[in-house]
């Protein structure tokens, strides 16, 4: 913590990216953290691979976030919310340009690539870390930087519903709201506003329901024609794996997107019996025990019969 405060205000030009298919919590901190460094003077430009979600399009700073190299000479690269930096998509050549790189995570998978490294699994967002370091740093948070970290912290912790919900992440998202932050225009926005084409989306997914391991496993699959049928984007499917991790009975939920031919995106949910993230990180990916993700090669029913294979391992 303290020496990568020091690096914060000795350096000056900061480039700050997330994880591909980025979500609240990575697009709150990295927003959080450039708008803090903005505030101290300094450069700080939030480069990502994927845009930014319709339902996160409000946060304060999305409008300065760029999805190609500007060319600006860099002295530290900063990775939030991501593993590892190759994780950051087509942007992490960029990001190895720097003479510098700083890793802030809370992914037990993190395989603490960096110069610098502050990662604790045990917050229950990276835009806790952030928070921390605003506070280590001596800033104060304006309401800019507040409706991020609290977006942040809302989103990673499923609206306060998963186990990660620490007292931590209640007392700073309360001293958020304290600054400012209006708790229902915010989940307005991240939950309650949505598309004719996204329930329609939702209809097609929700059809495609498979139970698995005697009901203990259910999952879902997105084809690249449902969000064409959709005019619909893979941002029109956050949330989605949470109906079938609801069912009752259900261990484990998975669902299956069809990232290129031959290629599917996987995302894991359990209730908290099954630790994901080391199925996760046998195939290539990373996340938390409760919610992970990877991609794997293969056509679906290949994909589909080696991930039910490690899920019905795995339970208890």
């Amino acid at each position: 913590m303290e020496a990568i405060c020091r690096l914060f205000r000795e350096k000056n030009r900061f480039l700050i990216a997330c994880h591909a298919n980025p979500e609240g919590d990575a697009i709150g901190s990295e927003l959080a953290l450039a708008l803090a460094l903005r505030k101290m003077g300094k450069t700080a430009t939030v480069l990502n691979s994927d845009p930014v979600p319709e339902n996160l399009a409000f946060l304060p700073g999305t409008d300065t976030v760029i999805f190609d190299a500007d060319g600006f000479p860099y002295e530290v690269a900063v990775v939030v919310d991501c593993g590892s930096p190759e994780r950051t998509g087509r942007v992490q050549d960029e990001l190895w340009k720097c003479p510098i790189m700083v890793n802030i995570d809370h992914h037990s998978t993190n395989d603490a690539q960096g110069d610098y490294c502050l990662v604790d699994p045990e917050a229950a967002a990276t835009g806790i870390l952030v928070h921390r370091i605003l506070i280590t740093l001596g800033l104060a948070v304006d309401r800019d930087i507040a409706v991020n970290i609290y977006v942040a912290i809302l989103t990673d912790t499923g609206s306060f519903h998963y186990s990660n919900s620490s007292p931590e992440a209640y007392y700073i998202a309360g001293d958020m709201v304290r600054i400012g932050v209006d708790p229902w225009e915010v989940a307005e926005k991240v939950y309650e506003t949505q598309t004719a084409g996204k329930l329609g989306l939702l209809g097609r997914v929700l059809g495609s329901l498979e139970l698995a391991a005697g009901g203990r496993v259910a999952a879902v699959t997105t084809l690249k024609r449902d969000l064409r049928d959709f005019s619909a984007t893979k941002d029109h499917l956050e949330g989605i794996i949470n109906y079938p991790r609801s069912i009752a009975g259900v261990e484990v939920a998975a669902a299956f997107r069809e990232e290129d031919p031959g290629e599917f995106r996987v995302s894991l949910r359990s209730k908290g019996r099954v630790d994901v993230s080391a199925i996760a990180s046998a195939l290539g990916g990373g996340g938390h025990h409760n919610a992970a993700g990877c991609t794997v090669p293969g056509s679906l029913d290949e994909v589909r019969k080696r991930v039910f294979g490690m899920l019905e391992a795995a339970l208890p």
